[in-house]
């Protein structure tokens, strides 16, 4: 219920999202259509010191990035699409284990595609938390992947999180001007 809720106000009070994606975990056996919103305050160089330069899932359905980073995505997928047959899963399962990336054949920095996946991997998170999603994956996600049982949900949105493309003709006016403008 908080749910589909939080969904319900966030999509109502962001407006139109920059894009939406095809996003899923491994366990799950169909796509699920994403809502990706933008805002100043999660850029690299926002004011925001928890908020800068962070990606964050809210629902199910609902993940906030920065326009930056919005900006970079677009410009990887122009270069290399995902698609929901090819989908972008973060490498050797750890966006910050530069050994298990590099030992599965990846660079050791990830992609703003890898993060995407990472993101997608906490989408399904909610849909069997329910209620307790946003303060028992909140509460912890700010150590972020690690050997520790507090960086289990974490771990696992990078296990499972795979991250199938963005949804023709979604990307919102306001990118496509920024993308151009740069």
């Amino acid at each position: 219920m908080v749910n589909w809720l939080l969904s319900w106000w966030l999509r109502r009070l962001g407006g139109t999202p920059c894009f939406r994606i095809y996003g899923k975990a491994r366990v799950e056996s169909d796509w699920r259509i994403v809502n990706i919103y933008a805002t100043p305050r999660r850029n690299a160089d926002s004011r925001w010191p928890l908020w800068r330069g962070t990606c964050i899932t809210w629902t199910s359905d609902v993940i906030v990035v920065g326009w930056d980073f919005a900006e970079r995505l677009l410009h990887e997928q122009s270069e290399q699409p995902a698609c929901r047959e090819r989908p972008v899963e973060v490498a050797g399962g750890r966006l910050g284990d530069w050994q298990r990336r590099v030992a599965a054949g990846a660079s050791s920095q990830c992609s703003a595609s890898e993060v995407l996946a990472h993101e997608c991997g906490h989408t399904r998170q909610p849909l069997y938390l329910y209620d307790l999603y946003l303060p028992l994956v909140g509460a912890v996600t700010l150590f972020r992947e690690g050997p520790h049982w507090w960086n289990y949900f974490e771990n696992q949105a990078s296990e499972q999180g795979l991250f199938g493309g963005i949804v023709n003709g979604s990307v919102c006016a306001e990118l496509m001007q920024r993308i151009k403008d740069h």
